[in-house]
């Protein structure tokens, strides 16, 4: 009697653990997704601010704000160094928490804008953003690998949609902090003064012809009501502890592999080296540089050259949710394409894209361009976007899985690299020659990347 009870107490118990074994597994499947999604809105909220800040900061700042710029990506190309320190003793989790933190400080030193202030803050926040987003790539590629697993698909199908999926989702950070500051500065006051003021002839003032040092009197460009400012940076400001708390709440802490290599800076830098020569990571360099330059040039000089100059600041915002507007359907769209075409084809068609946007700029009178045309070319950019960071992530991340901690520093801080010298050389080229820098960028990458797909392929042969 007592072995029957033992029998049926063991097969109650085998039936329990297959149980909860299958519920384990069911539910398994949906915790990267979900880790994904929660992940996304926090770099989503409290990159959001940062967003806007950039098409704004020429305007609201024009003496010192780009250089704040050049400060805050100068710090973010030190994470080659400062990454595996602080991921170290934060963790991942905690890097998401600093880096969050780090823009916090980045937005209140614009309620009193000085130089001995604003630069070393932009600074120190550009460390701490660019490990946070440096552990964004980190944590995408885990949930991805993990995911592999549980369903058995090949990884790099998984790293395109996962990819693809937290993108789309992230970079809707243009559409609510751009949709603040357009529903801010859209006043009456302002709308007063536009109205009011009279023009020079903005063929000569504006579009390619547009030049820092000229004087913008006969423009569009003015600069708003400083209680306008302070509206605007608080509501930024509220963003980002959104994230703080979506963060510490709900997202999980990862950790990293054995090829990571965080156990000392010095092994780290020995790792991305060794990716970036023996390992052929520095031919994929130029499509993260163009990334850098491209996104820096349409959320900065397009929008003050073109947007501001031509029809107001306070068109500033529409335009860059425009741009996210279609990076985000680019990388949805994208995102389920590429395992059809490869992403050879993919920076073919992105290299189409950014250079009839780039000609068309070129070509045009900006005092004769149609309104939509502000709107149309940032949201083609943002499809080409898709495809220069987006998708070269993913590659990256399915090429060095096992070491996708220093792969990721050495993309991130060649993307922060470009952005920082385009902003350094800001205010001393005029946008035409901005405008032929960016089209070399773009045929370098599509040229250095087909010889990082050729030369294993003529290895081979």
């Amino acid at each position: 009697m007592e072995k029957l009870g033992n029998d049926l107490a063991s097969t109650e118990n085998s039936e329990k653990s297959l149980l909860l074994a299958s519920n384990e597994k069911k539910s398994s499947k949906w915790g990267p997704v979900s880790q994904l999604i929660i992940l996304a809105v926090v770099f989503m909220l409290s990159n959001a601010p940062v967003a806007s800040i950039l098409n704004l900061e020429g305007i609201l700042n024009p003496e010192i704000g780009l250089y704040g710029l050049m400060c805050n990506f100068g710090g973010c190309t030190l994470s080659l160094v400062t990454s595996p320190i602080i991921s170290r003793y934060a963790g991942a989790k905690g890097s998401v928490v600093l880096g969050s933190m780090s823009q916090i400080v980045f937005i209140a030193a614009h309620f009193y804008v000085q130089p001995y202030i604003l630069l070393p803050v932009a600074f120190l926040s550009g460390i701490f953003f660019a490990n946070g987003m440096i552990t964004s790539n980190v944590y995408i590629t885990a949930l991805a690998v993990d995911y592999a697993k549980i369903t058995k698909k090949p990884l790099h199908h998984v790293m395109g949609f996962f990819n693809g999926l937290f993108s789309t989702i992230f970079t809707t950070n243009f559409i609510w902090a751009n949709l603040i500051s357009s529903l801010v500065l859209t006043t009456e006051e302002m709308d007063n003064r536009t109205e009011s003021s009279e023009f020079g002839n903005l063929s000569e003032l504006c579009g390619p012809s547009f030049c820092p040092w000229e004087d913008v009197t006969g423009t569009h460009i003015r600069e708003p009501e400083q209680y306008i400012v302070y509206i605007l940076l608080g509501s930024y400001i509220g963003l980002i502890c959104i994230a703080c708390c979506v963060t510490l709440l709900l997202l999980k802490n990862i950790h990293p592999t054995s090829g990571d290599a965080l156990h000392g800076a010095r092994d780290f830098c020995n790792s991305v080296l060794n990716l970036l020569w023996k390992k052929k990571l520095v031919l994929i360099v130029p499509l993260l540089v163009t990334a850098g330059l491209g996104q820096e040039f349409i959320a900065t000089e397009f929008t003050k050259a073109f947007v501001s100059c031509v029809i107001g600041v306070n068109y500033n915002g529409w335009s860059m949710i425009c741009y996210s507007a279609g990076r985000s359907i680019g990388n949805a769209v994208i995102g389920r394409l590429i395992k059809f075409t490869g992403l050879p084809a993919m920076c073919v068609f992105a290299t189409c894209i950014n250079s009839a946007c780039l000609a068309s700029m070129l070509a045009l009178d900006p005092a004769d361009i149609i309104i939509e045309y502000h709107f149309f070319v940032p949201a083609a950019w943002g499809v080409a976007d898709a495809v220069w960071l987006t998708q070269t992530m993913a590659f990256i991340g399915h090429t060095f899985p096992d070491e996708k901690w220093p792969a990721f520093a050495a993309a991130r801080t060649s993307n922060y690299l470009s952005s920082t010298v385009i902003y350094a050389l800001s205010n001393s080229l005029c946008l035409d020659a901005k405008i032929y820098l960016v089209f070399g960028s773009v045929g370098l990458s599509l040229c250095s990347f087909m010889t990082f797909i050729l030369i294993p392929k003529i290895k081979r042969t």
